[in-house]
C-alpha cells in the first residue's frame, strides 16, 4: 500500500466520507513525513484508490517549497509509466486549495517486512527464503532501470519503499526525493511565492541547497559528499545494492546512528562485503553486491538496467560477467546442465571406438575395449572442458569490445548533439576525426528519424547505399529510447557482409537521429574474438535466437537461416543442436553429419555462450570440434 507507515489499516466496517465530487474517504492507510494516504474510492470508475495530500500543519512553516515538492513527486510519478512503478491517476486541489494526488492503490507487504519474517531454525533456510526474494527484487531494479532510460533518479530507494503484492507484483513508491539527471539542485527560493505559482515552482523544486538527500543506511557516498562525485544512477544502484546485502545476510551494510553511518559512507574504508557477516553466500550474487556498493562510482554498474541484467543472469544459470570463474566451476556449471548431452556424447563416441574395434580386431579382448572406451571419456571430458571455457572466453571478449564500441558511440553521439544538427562540414570533419579513432569502422554517418543518410563519412557510393539500406523505412522505432541498437547485414559490392550499430543523438529528451558507425562482419567480429578462429581447430560461429548466421568461417554460410534454409535439410542433428542453442543462453552439446560423398562420419562436440552486439541485439558464439570415425 503506498504509504510511509502502516499505521491505520483499513477496516471493513467503514462509511464514506466526501472528499471531492468524484471521491470519498474510507480511512487512513498511513501517513509519514508531510504527507498522509487516505483509502479513497473513485465514484466515477467504481474503483477503490490511494490518495495523498499534504499535512497542513507540518507544511505550515514553509509552504509553498512543500506544495512544490508534493507537485513535483506527482508529475515524475505520473511521467513514470512501468508496472514496477505505482500509477498517478490524477493531481488536483480542492475547493479549499489542499493539493492532492490519486492513485493505484496496492495491497501487500514491504521488502523489510518480508525480509524480517524469513526466520527459521537454521541460517541455510533462512538464507534460502530470503533468495526467494529475488526475482521481485530484480523486477523493481528493472522499474529503475525504466527510470533511469527516462532522464530520473529516485534518490531514496529502500526496503521501506518497496512494496511486494499477494500475486508477483513489486512495486516502487515515494518518489519525493526524484530529479533529473544532470540537474542542478537549485539556492533555497525566497518564501513569497503566491500559491498560484506553485505548479511552476515544483519543476525546479528539490530541496535546500547542499542539504543530505536519501536514507543513510542505503545513501551512495556521493549523497552526503560532492567530493565523491555527482549523484547520478549509480547511486541509484548503490542503493539497491546496498538491499541486495541485506537480503544476502539479513542485515544492514552499516549499523548505528545517521551521524556514525554517514562517517563510514565518507571514509576511505571500503564498503563490507557480504562474506563479512555470513559465509557459504552464492559467490555470483556476492561479486554482484560488492561491485554495486563499491565506493568507487566509476566501479559501480552504469544503471540500474545493468545491475538487474547481472540478477537475471545468475537467476537463470547463465555466467555472471563480473565474476571471474575458475576452469573448474565453468565445467562443473555446464556438466550440471547439460547431464544429458554429455551422457550422450560419450556414450556415441564410446559406441564408435568400441564399434571400430570390433570391426578392425574382432578377436581383441574385453579389456583393451574397456581401455580404449576409457581413453575416449578423457578425451570427451577434456574436448568438452577446452570448448565450453574457450566459448566463455570468446564471448566475454566480443561482449567488453562491444560494450566498447557502444559506449565511444554514445560520447559521440553527444558530441554531435552539442552541433545542433546532423549535417555539415562540422559533422562530416567530426565524423572523420571519429573514424581515425577505430580502425575497424568502414565508415561513419548521421542518419535521420526517417533513416535517410544527412553526414557521412567516407563519402562513398558503397557505404552510403549500405546506411541507406540498412535504415530503410525510418529507424525512429529505434530511437525512442536512450539504447543503442543493430540491424540485420547488407551484402556490399565485394561480396562481404555489411552491419551498422546506431546510437541515439538526443536533444534534451527527444531523439533527432543517430550516430551509425558500419563494420564488415568477415573483418569485425573476428577482430572481437580472443582467437583467430582461422588458426585454430575449433570451428566458430555466430547466431541469432532465429537461426540467422552472422558470422562464419566460410563467408557463404553468413546471411543463411539455420532453421529454414533448404541446405541444412540434410543436418538434422544441427539443427536439433541450433534449437538447443536458441533455447538456452550457454550450454555444452553434440551433432553428427556424414561427409558429401558417403565417406566418413563427423562428430563434432560444440559449447556456446552469449554477448551483446549492442543494448538490444544479443548473439551466441559457438565453438566445435570435430571426432571423425573412419
Amino acid at each position: 500500500m503506498p504509504s510511509e507507515d502502516r499505521e491505520n489499516p483499513r477496516t471493513e466496517n467503514h462509511e464514506d466520507v466526501p472528499y471531492t465530487d468524484d471521491l470519498c474517504l474510507r480511512g487512513m492507510l498511513g501517513q509519514g513525513g508531510i504527507g498522509r494516504v487516505y483509502l479513497g474510492y473513485d465514484k466515477r470508475i467504481g474503483r477503490e484508490v490511494a490518495i495523498k495530500e499534504p499535512i497542513a500543519e507540518k507544511i505550515a512553516a514553509n509552504r509553498e517549497r512543500a506544495l512544490a515538492r508534493f507537485v513535483r513527486e506527482a508529475r515524475i510519478s505520473g511521467q513514470l509509466e512501468h508496472p514496477g512503478i505505482i500509477p498517478v491517476y490524477e493531481l488536483s486541489k480542492k475547493e479549499d486549495g489542499t493539493y492532492f494526488y490519486v492513485m493505484k492503490r496496492v495491497e501487500g507487504r514491504r521488502l523489510k517486512e518480508a525480509i524480517a519474517t524469513c526466520k527459521d531454525t537454521t541460517p541455510e533456510k533462512e538464507l534460502s527464503m530470503r533468495l526467494a526474494l529475488l526475482p521481485s527484487f530484480t523486477s523493481v531494479c528493472d522499474a529503475v532501470g525504466f527510470a533511469h532510460s527516462k532522464g530520473f533518479i529516485h534518490r531514496d530507494l529502500k526496503p521501506e519503499n518497496i512494496i511486494l503484492g499477494e500475486f508477483g507484483e513489486a512495486v516502487l513508491l515515494d518518489w519525493g526525493l526524484a530529479k533529473r539527471i544532470g540537474e542542478e539542485e537549485p539556492e533555497e527560493p525566497a518564501e513569497d511565492h503566491s500559491a498560484e505559482s506553485i505548479e511552476d515552482l515544483a519543476d525546479s523544486m528539490k530541496t535546500r541547497h547542499g542539504a543530505v538527500l536519501g536514507t543513510p543506511s542505503y545513501m551512495a557516498p556521493e549523497q552526503i559528499d560532492k567530493r565523491c562525485g555527482a549523484v547520478g544512477p549509480a547511486s541509484d544502484v548503490y542503493a539497491l545494492g546496498a538491499m541486495l546485502f541485506l537480503i544476502l545476510t539479513g542485515e544492514k551494510m552499516y549499523h548505528g546512528t545517521p551521524k556514525e553511518i554517514m562517517r563510514e559512507l565518507a571514509s576511505n574504508e571500503p564498503s563490507p562485503s557480504p562474506l563479512e557477516r555470513m559465509k557459504n553466500l552464492p559467490v555470483e550474487l556476492v561479486a554482484i553486491c560488492e561491485k554495486a556498493v563499491s565506493k568507487n562510482q566509476a566501479e559501480r554498474f552504469r544503471d540500474a538496467s545493468e545491475f538487474a541484467r547481472e540478477l537475471k543472469a545468475y537467476r537463470v544459470g547463465r555466467l555472471v560477467s563480473v565474476y571471474a570463474y575458475s576452469t573448474r566451476e565453468l565445467f562443473a556449471r555446464f556438466v550440471a546442465r547439460n547431464k544429458i548431452a554429455i551422457v550422450a556424447a560419450i556414450a556415441v563416441i564410446v559406441s564408435i571406438i568400441a564399434g571400430a574395434g570390433l570391426a578392425l580386431n574382432f578377436a581383441a579382448d574385453a579389456r583393451a575395449a574397456r581401455v580404449r572406451a576409457e581413453r575416449a571419456f578423457v578425451d570427451v571430458t577434456d574436448l568438452s572442458r577446452s570448448a565450453i571455457q574457450l566459448s566463455t572466453d570468446t564471448a566475454t571478449s566480443a561482449g567488453s569490445y562491444y560494450t566498447g564500441v557502444v559506449k565511444a558511440l554514445d560520447d559521440s553521439a553527444q558530441r554531435i548533439a552539442a552541433l545542433k544538427s546532423l549535417r555539415g562540414e562540422k559533422v562530416v570533419s567530426l565524423l572523420k576525426d571519429l573514424s581515425g579513432t577505430d580502425p575497424d569502422a568502414l565508415a561513419l554517418a548521421t542518419i535521420t528519424t526517417e533513416g535517410k543518410v544527412a553526414a557521412v563519412y567516407p563519402d562513398r557510393s558503397d557505404v552510403t547505399a549500405a546506411f541507406s539500406a540498412i535504415f530503410k523505412g525510418g529507424p525512429a522505432s529505434r530511437f525512442t529510447d536512450r539504447d543503442s541498437s543493430t540491424n540485420d547485414l547488407v551484402p556490399m559490392p565485394d561480396g562481404s557482409h555489411a552491419f551498422a550499430i546506431a546510437a541515439p543523438i538526443q536533444h534534451g529528451s527527444s531523439p533527432v537521429g543517430a550516430l551509425a558507425v558500419l563494420y564488415i562482419a568477415e573483418k569485425a567480429i573476428p577482430t572481437a574474438l580472443s582467437f583467430d578462429p582461422l588458426r585454430s581447430d575449433y570451428q566458430l560461429w555466430c547466431m541469432r535466437d532465429d537461426g540467422f548466421i552472422f558470422y562464419d568461417e566460410d563467408s557463404n554460410q553468413i546471411g543463411r537461416f539455420l532453421f529454414t534454409d533448404a541446405m541444412y535439410e540434410r543436418f538434422p542433428e544441427l539443427r536439433a543442436l541450433g534449437e538447443q542453442i536458441r533455447r538456452e543462453p550457454s550450454g555444452l552439446g553434440y551433432y553428427s553429419f556424414v561427409e558429401r560423398g558417403g565417406g566418413n562420419v563427423v562428430y563434432k562436440i560444440a559449447a556456446w555462450d552469449t554477448f551483446r552486439l549492442a543494448q538490444r541485439k544479443d548473439l551466441k558464439v559457438i565453438v566445435a570440434y570435430p571426432y571423425i570415425s573412419r
